[in-house]
């Protein structure tokens, strides 16, 4: 099987071993080893909380540049709906879209409108999937589920997101105009580190509808300086963009744009950990829909964003004072149906799982128990693991050894009663 591609990467010389990534990793992939970070990929979820919290720039994403669209006789940008929120105040999205044209793209595409088409295709799939249906919507949290919830992924949507679906409609576009398919780079602008690792694994379609995804903290200073130079001009390119569509930017907007009743809304992969136990464990049968975002205010709290996300809160607001419109797509989307389906199916050759037969697995979990007994309990991460029980874990897989916790050393054996 392919090896995953996390767009999470570590600088090694410039990590200083401070344990902050390994502390605040919250699917504790990251471990302490020769005073250096090591990222294990089979946890990894590319959340991007080892960035924001390393001041020694040692752990960055990898992404595609501005440089990447020149490759391309089209060049089409979908910026994604938490874009139009980073200016501080409301600004025409028409204006906006004119300051990412003059990076040098042909078109931009309005993914308001794929989010209306996505949420009609949900509301009529959701009867075929397993309450409570989750939201596919957040790549960080679907690999979670992948990876350490593959009982859940049946309860997972089955429909592609706005940005896929965004990206199949406008190449169509361009492929009825008569050009060819290499003619046309489609490049997400994103605020999410896990969308760059979602669109370089992606499988969705042999023509590769996505072909890069670009950080919008990386294009944020050329933006907001057409936008400042060009200020005379922001009446001129009004644009009404769905406030439905706006919706799927925060934390239970999904659900209110397609009218659910019985919703949880839940961001900040911690919490989302609680929901989805809870969901394991047969809770929560009554509820129709849960959004799960990694971030904290969900796509707002990207990574690559550069506002505040409470403030973009804020801002998204004026937008529905201003775009008072809803997408027409109830009418289209059984065109678009079978379409815009998707299939997840678990990592299992990925996932960090104790062995590959049931009995070896039963004999490694005893042995893990053992030793986590064992343990002081204390979690203080001096053998580089981040967890007294993620260290015991580490041991049974072969990617420590029992010396490493000075405990055990000075007599923590003796208490294993």
């Amino acid at each position: 099987m392919n090896e995953i591609f996390h767009s999470v990467k570590l600088i090694e010389e410039n990590c200083r071993g401070c344990t902050k990534c390994m502390i605040k990793c919250p699917v504790e992939a990251v471990r302490i080893k020769n005073s250096r970070a090591v990222i294990y990929a089979d946890r990894c979820i590319d959340c991007g909380e080892c960035i924001r919290v390393c001041h020694y720039n040692a752990h960055v994403a990898q992404q595609d540049s501005l440089e990447s669209i020149k490759g391309y006789r089209i060049k089409v940008a979908i910026p994604s709906i938490t874009i139009y929120t980073q200016f501080g105040a409301y600004v025409e999205p028409g204006f906006i879209n004119m300051a990412i044209e003059s990076l040098g793209f042909d078109e931009v595409y309005d993914m308001t409108y794929a989010c209306d088409i996505v949420s009609e295709i949900i509301k009529k799939e959701i009867v075929n999937t397993p309450k409570p249906a989750i939201s596919s919507f957040c790549p960080g949290i679907v690999r979670l589920i992948q990876t350490s919830y593959p009982e859940l992924i049946e309860h997972v949507v089955k429909v592609l997101t706005p940005i896929e679906v965004a990206a199949s409609l406008i190449r169509e576009k361009f492929l009825n105009s008569g050009f060819r398919n290499e003619d046309i780079g489609i490049f997400y602008l994103t605020p999410c580190v896990a969308r760059i690792a979602k669109e370089s694994n992606s499988n969705f379609d042999q023509r590769g509808e996505i072909n890069g995804a670009i950080a919008i903290s990386d294009i944020y200073t050329k933006l907001l300086k057409f936008i400042s130079k060009n200020s005379e001009l922001k009446d001129y390119y009004q644009k009404k963009i769905s406030f439905t569509g706006l919706s799927w930017a925060y934390v239970g907007g999904q659900s209110r744009s397609m009218g659910f009743k019985e919703y949880i809304g839940v961001d900040g992969v911690e919490n989302v950990i609680k929901v989805l136990d809870d969901i394991e464990n047969g809770k929560f049968k009554e509820v129709e829909f849960v959004e799960v975002f990694a971030c904290t205010e969900g796509c707002l709290g990207g990574i690559l964003l550069v506002d505040n996300p409470f403030n973009a809160r804020r801002i998204i607001r004026k937008y529905y004072n201003k775009n008072g419109y809803a997408s027409n797509t109830e009418n289209i989307v059984d065109k678009y149906k079978e379409q815009f389906t998707a299939n997840y199916e678990s990592n299992k050759n990925n996932s960090h799982k104790f062995a590959d037969d049931f009995s070896s697995a039963v004999i490694k979990m005893k042995e893990m128990n053992r030793l986590h007994n064992m343990l002081p309990g204390i979690d203080c991460g001096q053998c580089g693991s981040p967890s007294c029980r993620a260290f015991a874990e580490d041991v049974v897989r072969g990617l420590s050894s029992e010396e490493d916790c000075k405990m055990i050393i000075n007599g923590g054996e003796k208490d294993e009663g």
